[in-house]
């Protein structure tokens, strides 16, 4: 089994050569708790094609941003689903400083616990939408999202009038078939394979802040790649280049964040990843049991 994080170019390589030798299918490869799962039904394409028709275009210069404008105010006031763990948040949050450090600015606003809410709190997926709370749920009945079983989670949001900015999004985790957390940590269970929170989370933001799939043959190191590698040691907490190029075009930069170049050189260093949850830690640090 892989273990460790993985260097962003070498990791994806590695693993997909791991992946062709053992000669399985897209969805399944050799091994115990090792799979690749397809996130294409993870957000509505229904809604994306209408708020940006040109989305899926690869020629088209707003191509994997379903919402040019993006939200229709910042900074973005989140909660978590109060089943949601420490480390889960803390992961989670890790991935939003990712995003920020990307555009060099503040995205969210953390607001607390949803209280006594969780994911099975609502009647369906979209259901979620109504409570005017931003929300980030682990589900334990994932069916009754009616999403598939092997959607490892789905990020939903509400336009404007207008269909240019974002008002209202939720993420949902598929906690009845998964085990999500820090894949370098926790192990699968029974039949449920491990899913690296970060690595989920950094990719569900993605959707959350306006981006939609990238297609692998046009930037194959995109984390809105449209399937992810699950397993124990397996994760892929990076942005690309055109990752970073096209959160900008949605919220620009600020001061150092406009050197892509720099920004990608720093993901490198050995110490970005503790930095990240240094900060992450930080931010949620009256959360800890």
């Amino acid at each position: 089994m892989l273990k460790g994080i993985l260097s962003p170019f070498l990791g994806k390589y590695l693993i997909g050569m791991f992946v062709i030798v053992c000669g399985f299918a897209q969805f399944v490869a050799c091994g115990t708790q090792l799979y690749r799962v397809s996130v294409e039904d993870d957000h509505d394409r229904a809604t994306v094609a209408k708020s940006n028709p040109d989305a899926g275009n690869p020629k088209a210069a707003s191509y994997g941003i379903h919402s040019l404008s993006g939200w229709e105010k910042l900074p973005i006031p989140f909660r978590f689903g109060a089943n949601l763990n420490y480390d889960q948040k803390l992961q989670l949050i890790a991935a939003i400083k990712t995003w920020e450090w990307a555009v060099g600015r503040n995205l969210f606003v953390y607001e607390g616990i949803h209280e006594h809410t969780t994911g099975d709190s609502f009647d369906d997926l979209y259901s979620s939408l109504d409570d005017g709370i931003n929300g980030h749920y682990g589900d334990k009945n994932w069916k009754k999202t009616e999403k598939p079983e092997k959607v490892l989670a789905t990020t939903i949001w509400k336009n404007n009038g207008n269909q240019s900015q974002i008002n209202r999004a939720d993420i949902r985790f598929n906690e009845e078939f998964y085990v999500i957390g820090d894949s370098l940590v926790i192990a699968g269970e029974d039949d449920k394979p491990v899913v690296d929170m970060q690595s989920l989370a950094l990719h569900e933001l993605g959707h959350l802040l306006g981006l939609s799939h990238v297609d692998e043959s046009v930037d194959e190191m995109s984390v809105m790649n449209p399937t992810l590698f699950v397993g124990e040691g397996l994760t892929f907490r990076y942005l690309s280049k055109g990752d970073i190029e096209r959160i900008q075009m949605i919220y620009g930069c600020r001061n150092a964040s406009c050197d892509i170049d720099t920004l990608l050189a720093e993901a490198q260093d050995n110490e970005f990843s503790g930095r990240l949850t240094l900060a992450a830690e930080a931010w949620i640090s009256t959360e800890r049991p």
